[in-house]
């Protein structure tokens, strides 16, 4: 008897459309911008540090490509080598410092390539593969156009898109703001609200309000500190938060 072969979701056959696509070479494509990509970085960093810039930049590569520099080959006559032979990787990706640590650099198009880097080879590729590479080598971090509107990719979105699943930040995820404010509030009484933002270069701030008349004084004053210090590192070492999180700073402030 035959077995039925499993079906598919929508979601995962709109996916798996979406990268047999990208698979397809584009004649038309010489570097240029892409649509998607161009219309994301356009929104610059705005006054919410850059959250709507990262949200659409992350959506548009789950269509749309990116620019890697390479090396060209050495003469193999020359080398004795030939890519891909003893270990030797064919793509040496380039890495680039920012405030998050070390991050693999990619490129919008060819041209913000050569502006950061002249003479440096442009090659089309898959956000997917160097994803998947990053995870390994970088922790994550992928920086793209370094060195001119430089944004940042944090680990979980980067995770997300080389693995095929859908990128829910942290200042986004509802649920996770409840279950940090919970957790919080039972260790420490006086904290009434937690919020969860983007700050910039990969950096999840979580803002700690504490009633300002409920944090006692006088003889309770020690012992309310000390429970909002134990509530404080609750919330840094929740496992929900540190996976959907690359960096987190904890900030309380009084109401």
């Amino acid at each position: 008897m035959t077995p039925t072969p499993p079906s598919l979701t929508e979601e995962q056959k709109n996916r798996l459309a979406q990268r047999l696509s990208m698979m397809s070479h584009d004649r038309a494509d010489v570097g240029q911008g892409l649509p998607r990509t161009a219309r994301a970085l356009a929104l610059g960093q705005g006054s919410d540090a850059g959250a709507t810039r990262l949200e659409a930049l992350v959506d548009a590569l789950v269509f749309e490509r990116v620019i890697v520099p390479i090396d060209v080959e050495p003469d193999p006559r020359v080398t004795g080598v030939h890519a891909g032979e003893n270990g030797h990787n064919p793509i040496d990706f380039v890495r680039a410092q920012t405030p998050a640590g070390e991050a693999l650099a990619i490129y919008s198009s060819a041209q913000a390539l050569t502006a950061h880097r002249p003479g440096d080879r442009p090659m089309a590729l898959d956000f997917r593969t160097i994803g998947l590479t990053a995870l390994v080598e970088t922790g994550g971090r992928i920086v793209v156009n370094p060195g001119t509107d430089a944004v940042l990719l944090p680990r979980p979105a980067v995770a997300a898109l080389a693995q095929g699943d859908e990128w829910l930040p942290a200042w986004r995820d509802g649920s996770l703001r409840e279950l940090l404010l919970a957790e919080a509030a039972a260790a420490c009484p006086a904290i009434v609200d937690v919020e969860i933002t983007y700050a910039g270069d990969g950096l999840t701030r979580v803002v700690v309000s504490v009633d300002r008349q409920r944090f006692a004084q006088g003889a309770e004053a020690s012992a309310m500190k000390e429970a909002l210090s134990d509530a404080l590192n609750a919330v840094g070492a929740n496992p929900r938060l540190i996976a959907s999180a690359d960096r987190v700073e904890i900030t309380p402030v009084l109401r």
